[in-house]
């Protein structure tokens, strides 16, 4: 990393940091706003539910956003909103504040991310950005794979003391932010109304169709933490789901970390669509694994198997967005793909109807079909990328 400008070394620490404040709170947010405001399961499930919602919705005003201000205080912003974010949960007794203070802090993370994207794009040429951008994916990684089990042991001592240490983080994130010049603002094109910039975006089919392409998929790869542990519930013992449970996270965590990086600098723009037809192929076979996993080791050869597709889709999904999109509005395309986290929030709601109503196995097949046509969705928009690049290398000899 010490070969990258300060820029990308510093917003890389701030994914770490950023990730780590989240990761400490992720474990325990449900149980602590059951005793706060005194719901059920299920209707914490549901507020967090419309929060997710709600922040997927709000990015792409965010996105737009990041086009027409400067980057860094955005960057800065969402950092200090979640902060906020965070505090106030910890002081939250009323299900209205509740709720406002969970959209905060989504969307906040939503405008981190594309920010930070956005910011790659802007700040390096255009052959190392899929090695950063994986090398940004395996240091959240480590902060997903640390944050969960720390927030643990601290709530053990005082169960508010998460939240105030992740919005602490918080706002020491903000420090390193400050520490970079300012981006540049101004670029030829920039979008000058949102109204247009939806136009825009509304035009593009290319970005309409991958989007869609992208929700499908997301309904498999996006909360599958979530339909494991209701399948693992409804097959298994509570212990014995535990167990498994944590083994196929930690081998998803190694695996992230030890290869993630490694197989973004394979990853061309020229061969996007390959790639996601082979993050797909393995997507579906780890799906078939879980479905016939017996034991430990075959859920965990079954979790590796996804986990290498998981690896392929993330850079490929924003090399995909970072071809297509103009340079003065990446930061809108990059929100309008973020629509496809809501897939994120379709996945336990359909994977619990599927249990319910079916034999259990039945989820794995089903996810599997979805993913399959989010993935021929996807290339097909993929055949489109190179003549979509030259016609935007036209358009800038132009300008």
């Amino acid at each position: 990393m010490a070969t990258y400008s300060l820029v990308i070394r510093r917003l890389m620490i701030c994914s770490v940091t950023i990730v780590v404040s989240r990761a400490i709170t992720s474990p325990l947010l449900t149980l602590f706003l059951s005793r706060k405001l005194g719901l059920n399961q299920q209707d914490v499930g549901l507020l967090m539910g419309i929060a997710v919602f709600i922040a997927t919705l709000l990015s792409l005003y965010g996105g737009y956003i990041i086009d027409r201000l400067e980057k860094r205080r955005l960057m800065i912003l969402a950092m200090l909103s979640s902060g906020v974010g965070f505090t106030l949960l910890t002081f939250a007794h009323d299900l209205y504040l509740t709720t406002l203070t969970l959209v905060i802090t989504e969307t906040a993370s939503a405008l981190f991310l594309i920010g930070s994207k956005a910011i790659i794009s802007e700040n390096l040429p255009i052959e190392q950005r899929a090695k950063v951008f994986s090398l940004r994916y395996t240091l959240t990684n480590v902060g997903y794979a640390t944050g969960p089990m720390l927030g643990v042991v601290i709530a053990g001592v005082q169960p508010s003391a998460p939240f105030l240490i992740a919005a602490s983080i918080a706002f020491c994130s903000i420090f390193l932010m400050l520490g970079i010049a300012p981006t540049a603002q101004a670029l030829p094109g920039k979008p000058q109304s949102f109204i247009n910039t939806l136009v825009t975006l509304r035009n593009d089919r290319t970005l309409i169709l991958f989007t869609c392409g992208s929700l499908l998929s997301t309904i498999v790869h996006g909360r599958y933490t979530l339909y494991l542990s209701q399948f693992l519930l409804v097959t298994h013992s509570s212990q014995d789901a535990l167990t498994t449970l944590s083994a196929i996270l930690a081998c998803n965590a190694i695996s992230v970390i030890l290869l993630q990086y490694q197989i973004g600098r394979f990853l061309k723009r020229e061969q996007l669509r390959y790639w996601i037809a082979i993050g797909t192929s393995l997507f579906i076979a780890g799906l078939i694994g879980f479905s016939l996993a017996q034991n430990l080791v075959t859920w965990c050869v079954a979790m590796f198997i996804f986990t290498l597709g998981e690896m392929i889709i993330y850079p490929s999904e924003y090399l995909f967005v970072d071809t297509i999109a103009p340079e003065a509005l990446r930061g809108s395309y990059l929100g309008a793909q973020n629509l496809a986290a809501l897939g994120g929030a379709l996945s336990p709601v359909i994977c619990g109807y599927l249990l319910i109503h079916a034999v259990p196995a039945t989820m794995f097949y089903a996810l599997g079909g979805l993913t399959a046509v989010g993935g021929s969705l996807c290339f097909l928009a993929g055949r489109r990328v190179p003549s979509c690049r030259s016609e935007l290398a036209r358009d800038g000899r132009q300008r």
